[in-house]
């Protein structure tokens, strides 16, 4: 025997002990020891294992809570409750003397209620404007390293059942826990706002509930992925308030744009304006593009709700403060 066969030889037999010593685990594990042989036996409790399944949007809700005390806005945490489950929101009330409404705010999927590109900066600068705030915590709809579903369209017209939103319920009476909180506390007008996958949520919430706001923002709409986006665009024609359609085209294709505009223009309410901006050229201003958000928000509700007069009659002037007194002779 050679050298270059002696240590192919310990190689060969290296592997061999490394993959047997891998199988060895992997029965080990799949059948323990002091697993039952019979039907009558049982497993001793001690050995049984409790499998953690992770929960992401726990540990983000955590981390945002965290984030939060840093910051010492612990306050702002309110927790309510809907279908007998605490949710989380975060409450903003108006910074002037008096309230014009409420914003009800919905983020995207798989971020949080203080997500840095559109809501965090909106629930922050509309309590200047005389508005409160309630940024809403969202289920996921796609879990991590899930497979994402999409609808397919069918090749006939036969019509369709409406699929409803992914936790469509459970989302809806959050929205409404939230409007009955906020009426608690003599709040009479809201607005719906919604970033990403929450704009859906908020279409759907006003389609579904055509009083209960007084005007809807679609901030970057998407749709979920057990919807298409005609779906989507098709429950605009069903709320008959002003809405304001602010995205920027991501896929190169703007058909999603276009639906949402042709169902605006088929709402039997004319009197209800449908006002569409492409953010493009706003984006383009780079650190510029969220004041210009607030703007257009701020301008859109300004127009397009019941505003309150926040002048204050100017105090009696005395002259007293101003003039010396006369002296007497």
């Amino acid at each position: 025997m050679n050298k270059f066969t002696a240590v192919r030889h310990i190689i060969t037999v290296l592997l061999t002990l490394s993959i047997n010593t891998a199988l060895f685990a992997e029965e080990s594990q799949a059948t323990p020891s002091n697993s039952p042989t019979s039907p009558s036996q049982t497993a001793p409790a001690e050995n049984t294992k409790e499998y953690i399944t992770p929960k992401p949007q726990s540990s983000r809700i955590e981390a945002l809570k965290t984030s939060l005390a840093i910051r010492r806005l612990e306050h702002q945490i309110k927790t309510l409750e809907a279908n007998g489950e605490p949710f989380l929101t975060l409450y903003r009330a108006a910074l002037t003397s008096s309230t014009q409404g409420c914003v009800i705010m919905l983020h995207s999927d798989n971020e949080h209620p203080d997500w840095p590109d559109a809501i965090a900066p909106l629930r922050n600068a509309m309590p200047e404007h005389s508005w409160c705030t309630f940024a809403i915590e969202v289920p996921d709809i796609i879990k991590r390293a899930e497979p994402v579903k999409t609808t397919t369209p069918t090749a006939d017209n036969t019509q369709q059942p409406a699929a409803e939103l992914p936790n469509q319920a459970l989302v809806f009476a959050r929205i409404q826990a939230t409007i009955d909180d906020a009426q608690a506390q003599d709040v009479s007008q809201f607005a719906f706002l919604g970033y990403g996958t929450g704009a859906s949520y908020a279409l759907g919430f006003l389609a579904a509930n055509p009083s209960a706001g007084k005007a809807l923002a679609l901030i970057d709409i998407e749709s979920p992925p057990n919807l298409s986006d005609y779906e989507v665009a098709q429950k605009i024609r069903q709320v008959s308030l002003p809405i304001l359609d602010y995205y920027v085209n991501k896929t190169g294709n703007n058909q999603f744009a276009i639906w949402r505009k042709q169902a605006a223009n088929q709402r039997t309410d004319k009197n209800t304006d449908f006002i569409q901006v492409d953010a493009l050229p706003d984006r383009v201003n780079g650190r510029n593009s969220k004041p210009l958000l607030i703007q257009r928000v701020r301008g859109f509700l300004k127009q397009y709700t019941r505003q309150i007069n926040q002048r204050k009659a100017l105090p009696s002037a005395k002259k007293g403060l101003f003039y010396e007194s006369p002296i007497d002779n």
